[in-house]
């Protein structure tokens, strides 16, 4: 039996993993184990550490659509560029780990002049960032830089995975859509940078459908954020939307709606589907969430 294992896995792509597999979770007892799926044939196991393992036939392909080989990461991560450049494009996305509340993604460019401004705010990796920050940055961004926000809201994320049964499909189409919005805006860019959630490959075939794909020169970088100015503004914007969406829901329908995918909050879900027709219910929570307990 193959297996695969990776060890200290970005939170960001353990939430992946986790909403991708999230009809496929087994009851599981291991105190070291904090989630275990199963799906065709192979198992994949979240533990506390942050080291998932895949076991089964076919693993070390089914580990690949969150951690692509060296050999098919094409174009190669050393950047050649610095950090602030202007005139490119930078894609982040945020939501899809997140039980309740749209997908959210983000594309944006700026001027060399705007990027020595956009150099003095306090703008890095997202994740790092306070709420409270990111809603004071997101609106000094927005007046420095061009950018494309596409929401997809939880019941056309819903409708998509269900045909798709595929998240990273939804993302991927997301981000082509923000492209073609800003590409639309721009007199030029030099080259677009999305920050990593799949390998290049499958990232274009994910897109086969879709009758307008942008492909000339997009590059793909894990950590995107921290390497490229471009992808940080757009995973604050990103960030900043999102939170905004949450609380538009929430006032909405009168509830209160927790971030991330924790078990509470799983079993808030479950409180709120009792509470709220189905119509209503699938306007603020992604239907393919696991809500059992572990």
């Amino acid at each position: 039996m193959a297996n695969i294992s990776f060890k200290n896995v970005d939170l960001n792509i353990i939430k992946q993993i986790m909403a991708y597999y999230s009809n496929y979770e087994v009851t599981q007892h291991d105190k070291n184990k904090k989630n275990v799926f199963q799906k065709d044939g192979i198992t994949i196991t979240i533990y506390h550490t942050n080291t998932v393992l895949w076991q089964g036939p076919n693993a070390i392909r089914a580990a690949e659509r969150f951690f692509p080989s060296k050999e098919k990461n094409e174009p190669s991560q050393k950047l050649a560029i610095a950090y602030n450049t202007p005139n490119i494009i930078g894609n982040d996305e945020v939501g899809v780990g997140d039980l309740f509340g749209p997908l959210v993604v983000c594309a944006t460019s700026f001027t060399k002049e705007n990027a020595q401004i956009l150099t003095t705010l306090p703008i890095k990796d997202s994740k790092k960032l306070r709420d409270d920050v990111i809603l004071t940055l997101a609106p000094q961004i927005k007046e420095l830089v061009s950018y494309s926000i596409v929401i997809i809201n939880n019941e056309t994320y819903n409708t998509l995975f269900n045909k798709y049964h595929n998240s990273h499909i939804i993302k991927a189409q997301g981000h082509n859509q923000a492209l073609i919005n800003l590409t639309a805006k721009l007199n030029q860019h030099q080259a677009i940078y999305i920050d990593q959630f799949v390998n290049p490959k499958k990232y274009f075939e994910y897109l086969q459908d879709q009758k307008n794909v942008i492909k000339e020169n997009v590059n793909f970088l894990t950590h995107g954020e921290e390497q490229i100015l471009a992808i940080a503004c757009s995973a604050i914007l990103a960030r900043a939307t999102f939170l905004a969406e949450i609380k538009k829901l929430e006032n909405k329908f009168n509830i209160v709606l927790p971030l991330g995918a924790s078990e509470s909050t799983k079993q808030l879900g479950k409180k709120y589907k009792k509470m709220f027709p189905l119509e209503q219910y699938h306007q603020f929570i992604k239907d393919h969430f696991n809500l059992e307990p572990k």
